[in-house]
């Protein structure tokens, strides 16, 4: 009866985090609606969790209250089956080390240790405050700021593993992601081969490169900083393939393992864009801008400490890398959203840092098209927006002027425009004339 109790409460856990996994939290404009995915998955893992502990502490013999009090349940499991107790412990400090939570931060002190967690989120009074959370409690309630979803996912699979293998089980979220990272990186359809056939070659090179690393995870973690710059068509592929499906799994450990795989390496400090902290909390989130003021996107700071970016261009905005510090996120959206430019104004040459608004980098203004200013050469003349990176360029209207930018995405190509200044506007110069693209000519001795 013991076992097929065990298996039942098994069962009932792992339901709880198929439910997490393939429903994750999706962010709503609406914060409301974010909270409420929260607590109701909140909820529903504090009762799997709660089950699992009695259980446990029932097996070992000893009794338990009729609360929901996870902390209680937690101190109980510890004086009845203390070795069960210390690898939940292990379970969660692996967890608040996977997830680059900083335990000694003001508002994170309560991830110091598992209990301190049960305490302040897990007590009997918390779970009603989560069951029943209403649209007139504020967000900046302390309970929903103290809650982690994550960290209860794996107090739920660290109890998986006590219910899987009830003799003293080890593996913790790092074992798990790791195993993930070997199947997806060994799979053996990609890996058959004949004797003697290039094939064969090639997984012989794919193990000697994957021989080089201690583990599966710090192998794919030196293919991704190197931007799968590895070896052979074969090794890149391969590796490739697995970093794209780990970036899909389901298990929110795994990815957010590989989307934390790219972070970017020190940015180049010569040009740092100013920034402005939004919301009550300093050096949180920041609305980055140019000197003169023009938007290039916004950093957030991560609950992992990451700074997630997020730059201003057409469609969807999303984040697009993550940095260590904000002085790189901020260095990030400079290099991708301005560029050096090659500026010529009246025959006197010189470089200026323009921005990209846009698609590029010169906005057409199709609305007023001079249709009588007609080319031989078949180009038309339009108006355009330019914008620069400060207000101190000196440029002056009924000039004539000459931008040339190089195209990173196009060695050797050339992006040109040569026009009249028609109206300056603090740093926007609006402009009359062509744009056309040019190659890039080096003087050969």
């Amino acid at each position: 009866m013991a076992d097929t109790d065990r298996f039942i409460i098994k069962c009932s856990v792992e339901d709880v985090i198929r439910i997490l996994e393939n429903e994750p939290v999706k962010g709503d404009m609406f914060p409301k609606i974010t909270v409420v995915q929260v607590m109701n998955r909140i909820s529903i893992a504090h009762l799997s969790i709660e089950r699992a502990l009695k259980f446990l502490i029932k097996r070992a013999g000893g009794l338990f209250e009729e609360t929901h009090n996870l902390k209680h349940r937690y101190d109980e499991l510890l004086q009845h089956d203390p070795v069960s107790a210390k690898y939940l412990e292990g379970v969660f400090k692996a967890a608040v080390c996977h997830y680059r939570y900083n335990s000694n931060a003001a508002s994170m002190t309560h991830l110091k240790t598992l209990e301190r967690y049960l305490e302040v989120v897990g007590s009997d009074t918390a779970f009603q405050d989560i069951r029943y959370w209403e649209l007139t409690q504020s967000l900046n309630d302390i309970l929903l700021q103290r809650i982690y979803l994550s960290i209860h996912m794996e107090l739920l699979q660290g109890l998986r593993e006590l219910l899987l293998v009830p003799d003293r089980p080890t593996r913790t979220v790092m074992d798990r992601v790791d195993q993930a990272v070997e199947t997806a990186m060994w799979d053996m359809p990609d890996l058959s081969y004949s004797s003697g056939s290039p094939e064969e070659r090639s997984v012989h090179s794919y193990i000697a490169w994957r021989n080089g690393f201690s583990t599966w995870s710090e192998a794919l973690a030196a293919a991704v900083q190197k931007g799968f710059n590895i070896g052979d068509d074969f090794l890149v592929e391969v590796v490739s393939k697995a970093y794209s499906t780990l970036l899909e799994a389901t298990d929110p450990a795994v990815r957010y393992f590989a989307g934390t795989l790219n972070i970017l390496p020190r940015q180049s400090r010569d040009v740092i864009p100013c920034v402005e902290w939004l919301g009550p909390e300093k050096y949180r989130i920041g609305s980055v801008s140019t000197p003169a003021g023009t938007s290039l996107g916004f950093i957030r700071r991560g609950l992992d400490t990451l700074w997630y970016i997020e730059p201003l261009r057409p469609g969807a905005v999303s984040v697009s890398a993550k940095a260590r510090n904000q002085t790189d996120a901020r260095s990030y959206l400079a290099a991708l959203l301005t560029r050096l430019a090659q500026v010529s104004v009246e025959g006197e040459d010189y470089q200026i840092r323009i921005v990209r608004e846009g698609h590029d980098f010169f906005q057409r203004n199709y609305s007023e098209i001079d249709w009588t200013n007609e080319r031989t050469d078949g180009d038309t003349t339009w108006t355009h927006k330019v914008a620069l990176w400060d207000k101190n360029h000196g440029i002056e209207v009924r000039k004539s002027i000459r931008i040339v930018v190089k195209r990173v995405e196009s060695e050797g190509r050339l992006h040109v425009f040569e026009g009249a200044v028609k109206e300056v506007t603090g740093c926007e110069l609006y402009l009359t004339g062509r744009e056309f693209f040019d190659i890039e000519r080096k003087n050969i001795d």
